[in-house]
C-alpha cells in the first residue's frame, strides 16, 4: 500500500474566556504524516453519511505507538479528492498500519465567482443578469 497523501494532524487548542471557561482557538499543529485517504463508498458510506450527516474518509496511516491518534486531533488533507478538514470518528491500531475513519467538516464556500462568455471574472454586481 502506497502511503502518498500528506496529512497534517492538528490538537485543538484553548484558551482562557476571561470569566473561567474555555473557548476553542486556532487548532494547533502537531505533525505532518504521509498516509492513503480514501472517501468511503456504497453501502459503508451511505450509511456513515446518514449517521454522520457529512462525507466520510477512510485514512491509513503507518503505526506509531509513540504517537497514536486519537479524537482529540484532526487531519487537514488537500489532494485528488479537494481540500479537506476532518475530524477523527474512530481509529483502529494493528501491528503496521493505523486504520483511521474521519469525517470531513468543510462548509461551502462563502464566495462564488462569476464568469462572462470571454471567460473573464465578472467584479460588478451590475454586469450580472439572471433569467429566470
Amino acid at each position: 500500500m502506497k502511503l502518498q497523501d500528506e496529512l497534517v494532524l492538528y490538537e485543538e487548542a484553548s484558551v482562557s474566556d476571561g470569566a473561567g471557561g474555555q473557548i476553542p482557538s486556532e487548532p494547533r499543529e502537531v505533525m505532518t504524516l504521509w498516509g492513503n485517504v480514501k472517501p468511503m463508498t456504497g453501502f459503508i458510506g451511505m450509511s456513515f453519511q446518514q449517521m454522520a450527516g457529512t462525507q466520510g474518509f477512510e485514512i491509513i496511516i503507518r503505526t506509531d505507538f509513540d504517537f497514536p491518534p486519537g479524537r482529540k486531533y484532526m487531519i487537514g488533507y488537500q489532494g485528488i479528492y479537494g481540500e479537506h478538514f476532518m475530524l477523527i470518528h474512530s481509529v483502529q491500531i494493528n501491528k503496521y498500519y493505523t486504520k483511521i475513519i474521519a469525517k470531513s467538516e468543510n462548509e461551502p464556500p462563502d464566495y462564488m465567482f462569476l464568469v462572462d462568455n470571454d471567460g473573464k471574472f465578472i467584479t460588478d454586481e451590475s454586469d450580472v443578469l439572471i433569467i429566470l
